[in-house]
């Protein structure tokens, strides 16, 4: 698990590392207009990919697992052809629908965004099979197979079509940026596949494929209302600060919660590398086991996380300063942001057990509730104080969803999800 943990820690560092530079790069090749033309439009892939999967990703971590314990090979095969055309039929549906919106609205939105976002339409379909695909090599443990993919070699390619796409003649503006990451997405989820199928046909011998799209579906629809809750309590205080202030209080939020994203990337490791393992232990029957190896995915998740936050504050200014001077304003609100992170890294990957074991509607309710209540404190907090009120309302909403899961796991599992000391009661 260390070793798999490290492994996804690097991947995103060197993501974040390869985005940050090629922003940059995008940004004097097109100019701030088309550039931000084709943020807009990626904008709108990543808000409609986050349930392209529809839960599938998390799903294959929690079944596969349990048909590799029990040697069940046709269900496999039947789980991993189920997850590719059920998210393909629906996120092509979901393409086609964007698309026709975009047809239907081509009269009031600007002329300079038709084009690429017909092309964001298109990236859909292979934006979700990557995700799926992701789910599917991590519950193998094949941490590369699944992180490499999206997070180095997509944006990788992004850079090197748009080279290829100006040698050949073509402007360096929003359309050109959209044709790159269309032809990137698609590049990448096609290659993932290749590989992933031949070393699925090593692992997993030749058998019917044995079918239960009801179990599996049902399984993965409470995952896909989390991700929708967890990704509402990400972007929930930036819409309200749009609507209450000033832009340059969006400003400073968002660059410290980019700041303070590398402490999220300690738990995101984490959960990349042991969430497999939940399911292989309960499906088992190891109840000691899973609660010693939960205790520890805890301390691997708590210790590098406070490592990683007073390198983050310690180094806050800097980093803020490269957004600009002014941004250094925005240091306060990392004090706060780091604590929220802090309090969910103490419970560790406590989400993806209850995922793992079966309680994936009262993780959905969870979700729930903590976006409630974000969105109730940013209602309060944002009017009087600004950014500073959208800190607090996110650290509160952390807090008060860890401790939920904290309950949750010790009634239904059996297990005290706390750092210091996680193991059965």
């Amino acid at each position: 698990m260390q070793r798999a943990a490290g492994a996804a820690f690097f991947i995103r560092i060197t993501n974040a590392a390869i985005a940050y530079l090629s922003q940059i790069v995008m940004a004097r090749w097109m100019g701030a207009f088309e550039y931000g033309v084709y943020v807009y439009v990626w904008t709108w892939v990543l808000l409609i990919g986050t349930v392209a999967d529809l839960g599938f990703a998390v799903a294959a971590q929690h079944f596969i697992p349990r048909y590799i314990e029990a040697r069940d090979h046709s269900r496999i095969r039947g789980f991993i052809f189920a997850s590719r055309w059920v998210p393909a039929v629906a996120v092509t549906l979901m393409a086609v629908l964007a698309a026709t919106s975009v047809y239907l609205l081509s009269g009031s939105i600007g002329v300079y965004l038709v084009f690429p976002l017909y092309l964001a339409c298109l990236a859909l379909p292979p934006y979700g099979m990557t995700a799926v695909q992701d789910g599917v090599a991590r519950s193998f443990g094949w941490i590369n197979l699944g992180l490499v993919p999206p997070f180095i070699l997509r944006p990788l390619l992004l850079l090197a079509v748009m080279l290829v796409l100006f040698a050949a003649g073509f402007a360096l503006d929003a359309a050109t940026a959209m044709l790159a990451a269309l032809a990137a997405t698609w590049l990448t989820a096609i290659g993932q596949v290749v590989v992933l199928d031949r070393r699925l046909e090593k692992r997993i011998p030749k058998a019917r494929r044995n079918t239960v799209y009801g179990v599996w579906i049902r399984s993965a629809l409470p995952v896909l209302f989390a991700n929708i809750f967890l990704f509402l309590i990400s972007y929930v205080g930036v819409l309200l600060l749009q609507y209450f202030r000033s832009p340059n209080e969006i400003a400073l939020y968002y660059a410290a919660t980019k700041v303070t994203a590398i402490v999220a990337m300690v738990h995101f490791a984490i959960t990349a590398s042991a969430t497999h393992k939940f399911a292989a232990f309960e499906a088992a029957g190891d109840t000691p086991g899973l609660a010693k190896f939960y205790a520890t995915s805890t301390r691997w998740t708590f210790w590098p996380s406070i490592a990683a936050a007073i390198l983050v504050l310690v180094a806050g200014k800097p980093l803020l300063w490269l957004f600009g001077r002014e941004f250094m304003a925005a240091y306060s609100l990392m004090f706060v942001m780091v604590a929220g992170l802090l309090v969910r890294a103490s419970i560790g990957p406590g989400e993806q057990l209850l995922n793992m074991v079966g309680q994936q509607r009262i993780c959905a309710v969870i979700y729930a509730g903590a976006f409630a209540v974000n969105l109730v404190l940013c209602l309060a907090f944002i009017p009087p104080w600004g950014a500073m009120g959208a800190a607090l309302a996110a650290a509160i909403s952390i807090v008060v969803e860890s401790v939920l899961l904290f309950l949750v796991v010790k009634s239904r599992i059996g297990i005290r999800a706390f750092v210091g000391f996680s193991g059965p009661r």
